[in-house]
């Protein structure tokens, strides 16, 4: 049988469509019109965003927010934290993160001089405070008022947001077994056979826990820091049952404080000043919530959250913390006390917010007198006595 004859045929080509096109390139050329080559255009190259690790307590609330992380990703910078509590942060691996964040002093010498002494490229920065303060309710505030446990530091306001609170009476109140209804909040409308005391993080994770222990210490040892540890040994063992008769404590809270139910939980927390500031400053202007109020202690003292950073990219978002004018603004609306170029004391802004949206303006250190905390190392023994780290 013949092999079939299999022919190929060539694809049909629409007619005099190749010589149209040869003649119109020449005759541009002829005409002396220049032949443009259309290249596709390039994409303009995106820069770089350096991603920045940290690990932090109750300042996390500063790098979560939106317009912060605004901020940072037109500066190129990304900042991931994980957040924890301060003295967790200083007893754990820090090396895998660009930065910690600890909220107070204490923890931040506990990380320098154990977990960092062999790291030259660590370094501090204090960007802005936020005093220890104890968030209650009006009532509350006005029944400590009625037993002479706390003022009102405006007395000619109405309805005055911050009171100062004698923290060894209030302490006096507990460890007597003195219950609300014993001091007249009854008086206000409110049941309550709870026990006087106020309610705190835990104190072996936490910075503010610590520090709280730390400031009744100090007001029970009649105003002075313990300096030998058999003064802290009684001082511990003496406030352990106050802080066990909290019931279970927990990470935050503020939670708890800004609930509906806050008032039933816990109607005194231990939380910092900035916090309440944040809150208000959510509000309407003009209309604060006027049934939440601080009590500052007499004898104040003043947290310092310290921005360690590790290397070279923590260095980055520590320098702009210090020194860019959004972010020091963003801070001032998230209720912090931002200092000023030198760091020594907190800069107007705050206040002059405060103001202008309507809200009491906090008092400042100079209204108070200080308080001390223990040297370091007495500092943990008090905090691992009490909370039985």
């Amino acid at each position: 049988m013949a092999e079939p004859d299999l022919k190929i045929r060539q694809p049909p080509t629409r007619p005099g469509l190749a010589p149209v096109l040869v003649l119109g390139l020449v005759g541009l050329l002829v005409m002396g019109l220049p032949l443009v080559v259309i290249r596709p255009a390039r994409t303009p190259a995106v820069p770089a965003v350096t991603v920045v690790k940290g690990k932090m307590a109750s300042k996390v609330d500063f790098f979560r927010d939106s317009k912060v992380r605004e901020i940072l990703r037109r500066k190129q910078i990304e900042v991931l934290v994980d957040n924890t509590g301060s003295r967790e942060i200083a007893t754990h691996d820090v090396d895998k993160y660009d930065f910690v964040f600890p909220s107070g002093q204490p923890a931040a010498d506990l990380i320098m001089s154990t977990r960092l002494k062999s790291n030259k490229e660590a370094h501090a920065y204090l960007p802005f405070v936020s005093p220890i303060v104890l968030a209650t309710y009006r009532p509350y505030a006005r029944a400590l008022q009625d037993a002479g446990v706390a003022t009102a530091m405006n007395p000619n306001g109405s309805n005055p947001l911050y009171y100062k609170i004698n923290l060894g009476r209030f302490v006096q109140l507990s460890e007597v077994g003195v219950r609300w209804n014993d001091i007249g909040i009854r008086n206000y409308g409110i049941e309550n056979s709870n026990l006087v005391l106020a309610h705190t993080a835990d104190v072996c994770l936490s910075n503010s826990g610590g520090t709280y222990q730390g400031l009744i210490a100090y007001a029970k040892n009649n105003g002075r820091a313990a300096s030998a540890e058999s003064e802290v040994a009684a001082l511990a063992q003496s406030l352990k049952p106050l802080y066990r008769a909290q019931g279970a404590p927990t990470a935050d809270r503020v939670p708890y404080y800004l609930s509906p139910e806050g008032m039933r939980i816990a109607p005194i927390v231990v939380i910092y000043e900035h916090q309440y500031l944040a809150h208000q400053l959510r509000r309407p202007q003009g209309k604060p919530d006027e049934d939440r109020v601080l009590l500052y202690p007499a004898d104040h003292f003043e947290t310092q959250p310290s921005f360690i950073a590790l290397n070279e990219s923590g260095r980055k978002v520590g320098d702009l913390l210090r020194t860019d004018p959004e972010l020091r603004a963003r801070a001032v609306e998230l209720g912090f006390r931002v200092l000023d170029a030198d760091q020594d004391t907190a800069s107007p802004l705050l206040a002059g917010l405060l103001a202008e949206r309507g809200i009491e303006v906090p008092p400042s250190d100079n209204n108070h007198t200080r308080a001390y905390l223990p040297p370091l190392d007495l500092f943990e023994k008090l905090i691992i006595t009490i909370g039985g780290c």
